[in-house]
């Protein structure tokens, strides 16, 4: 792997922690009041989006830019497993948290002019692409990536279960479709892919900068 391969790998994990961390603060200064979930009332949807239109789009604008980071950095690692199918589906995470960005952008857009129901509506759909979809998908990624890259010596057993844990952990993510408890898999199974794939990178950039020399 060419340095400038190692610095996009590394670059493009940054970019998909740190950007994905400041939704929270940065949508929280433009803010009143608390933001609703995905199963409150659409009415109460409209209100926040109508009074709080700069919050939904910074934040939807941060989560988007934070997925194309994780795009930056499969399309360096992933070929590296020799697994096309694995692209596919790393493909499919970054296309489900960009539908939730569009899905949350259109909707502080035109928030006055949708009906409740279609706020309501959108949001939970917004809510399961960028949610269950994409945490699910980034958790075959790093548990199969770290299966493979362990085999070909790319990382070592640690980072290897780092990235079956996370990668467990974002898959159980499937089971909040029935229980709501399970909802917890989402924050530990998305923060923590995105913690592997900077650990990742950088032990990749160690190992193969130093196998080539």
């Amino acid at each position: 792997m060419s340095r400038s391969a190692h610095n996009r790998a590394i670059a493009g994990a940054a970019v998909f922690l740190v950007a994905y961390l400041a939704v929270s603060p940065v949508a929280g200064m433009f803010a009143t009041g608390d933001i609703p979930l995905p199963t409150d009332p659409g009415e109460q949807i409209k209100a926040f989006l109508v009074a709080n239109p700069l919050a939904a789009i910074s934040g939807a604008i941060l989560q988007a830019v934070s997925v194309i980071g994780f795009a930056v950095f499969a399309r360096v690692v992933v070929p590296m497993t020799g697994n096309r199918a694995l692209g596919v589906v790393a493909g499919v995470s970054v296309a489900a948290m960009l539908v939730s960005s569009v899905i949350t952008l259109v909707s502080a857009v035109f928030a006055a002019d949708l009906s409740a129901d279609t706020l309501a509506t959108l949001r939970l759909t917004g809510f399961y692409a960028g949610g269950v979809v994409n945490v699910t998908t980034l958790g075959f990624v790093a548990f199969a990536a770290s299966r493979q890259l362990v085999r070909i010596g790319a990382v070592g057993r640690g980072t290897a279960t780092l990235g079956y844990v996370v990668g467990t952990l974002s898959m159980l993510s499937v089971i909040s479709l029935a229980v709501y408890y399970a909802n917890l898999f989402l924050p530990l199974g998305r923060v923590g892919s995105m913690v592997w794939t900077l650990v990742a990178a950088i032990v990749l950039m160690r190992r193969t900068g130093r196998s080539a020399k």
